[in-house]
């Protein structure tokens, strides 16, 4: 079983020879970050974060070899992490050990590079996902994204071009990978190691919760092929969700999807929700499916567990991986304008109880991100 790492067990001080440090990160030895002391198991998802406080002097970490300190400017905030602290997911990903720093996420400038490091610089503006998967499985040292700075290794951070608005791509390691992933497999795979989609312009795509932080963006790459995309969504985003190209809206309070849909042949259902979780909504889901159609959840990872060869042929659960090709090609699509990451809202670095409560509340407009301490409040694009 894959174990979550504690991170203050592993902020440690390495050999100053090894690390190159940039003039502000070198003066820097505590940190403001956000610690999570256990487990909410009694919460319901959104209210594990009253797990969570703030610690004014947890140690700078110092990067290994091969590895970046990251000073963050904007970190992202998922229903995953939510998920992860209330223990959602401890019998796939559990936490080894706490106190825990959260945050998968983060978009800043590179402020200190250990041994090894070449591709990146001092000052690099770069997001970076630390990655559910890779983090557990013991590749990432010290970190989490809620803090003012972090460690990521360096095949994982994305450079951005320089004079790039950051907000504009903070909220897209994790749900655009995702949804990359998903939608066409690239670099990613199902929790099983099986390929993902591999949808083209004749594909058809539905996706449940166009509105949340995957789901939007899954929604444009599809029509960037050229794909026919159905989306699900509250009523509140029915307007916005046809502006970023949805030939069918559907809003989820007045209509059941599967059966508005049923017998459409869909060629892959991408759930960002968590809807199927029963083998009567597997079935319903199976109607709207094509004979050879994939459902895929982002959100419910352990639903299709044990489920036979009945559903094990169209049902997969998928975590990003972290692909650096991958990755550097997102960049480029936000950067050229051919992706937007929608933000919903751009919350103080003291606000991360309420931004997980919101990410998880299912009535986002795109991402939710979080500030560094003492940033200007987020004026928009």
């Amino acid at each position: 079983t894959c174990r979550v790492r504690s991170n203050f067990a592993l902020l440690r001080a390495g050999p100053a020879s090894s690390v190159q440090p940039s003039a502000s990160a070198a003066s820097v030895a505590v940190m403001k970050a956000w610690v999570c002391k256990g487990y909410n198991f009694a919460a319901a998802q959104g209210h594990a974060a009253k797990e969570l406080a703030i610690m004014e002097d947890v140690p700078v970490p110092t990067p290994g070899p091969g590895e970046v300190l990251i000073r963050m400017q904007y970190a992202g905030v998922d229903p995953i992490d939510a998920r992860l602290l209330a223990g959602t997911y401890r019998h796939r990903y559990p936490v080894a050990a706490f106190p825990v720093v959260p945050g998968l996420d983060v978009a800043g400038e590179v402020a200190a590079l250990g041994l090894g490091c070449e591709r990146l610089q001092l000052g690099s503006p770069v997001i970076a996902c630390l990655g559910l998967q890779e983090a557990v499985i013991g590749t990432t040292t010290a970190g989490g994204a809620f803090a003012e700075f972090c460690i990521c290794p360096e095949r994982q951070v994305a450079e951005v071009p320089r004079g790039t608005d950051l907000s504009r791509v903070a909220g897209l390691p994790l749900a655009g990978l995702a949804a990359y992933q998903s939608l066409f497999t690239a670099g990613g795979r199902s929790t099983n190691s099986e390929p993902l989609g591999a949808i083209n312009q004749e594909s058809k795509v539905l996706v449940l919760g166009g509105n949340r932080s995957v789901g939007h963006l899954a929604v444009q790459m599809a029509k960037l092929v050229g794909a026919h995309v159905a989306s699900t969504v509250p009523a509140s985003c029915l307007q916005w969700m046809v502006s970023l190209g949805a030939n069918h809206v559907i809003s989820f309070h007045a209509e059941d999807w599967s059966e508005t849909l049923r017998g459409q042949g869909f060629d892959l259902i991408l759930d960002c929700v968590g809807w199927a979780t029963s083998v009567d909504e597997l079935d319903r889901a199976g109607d709207v499916l094509s004979p050879n159609g994939l459902y895929i959840s982002t959100s419910e990872l352990d639903a299709f567990d044990g489920l036979g060869r009945r559903y094990a042929r169209q049902f997969r659960a998928m975590v990003p991986t972290i692909d650096i090709e991958d990755l550097d090609m997102l960049v480029e699509w936000v950067v050229s304008g051919r992706l937007q990451v929608t933000l919903d809202q751009v919350c103080g670095f003291r606000d991360v109880r309420h931004a997980l409560h919101e990410c998880t509340s299912g009535h986002c407009h795109g991402k939710v991100l979080i500030r560094r301490p003492g940033m200007e409040p987020y004026g928009g694009a």
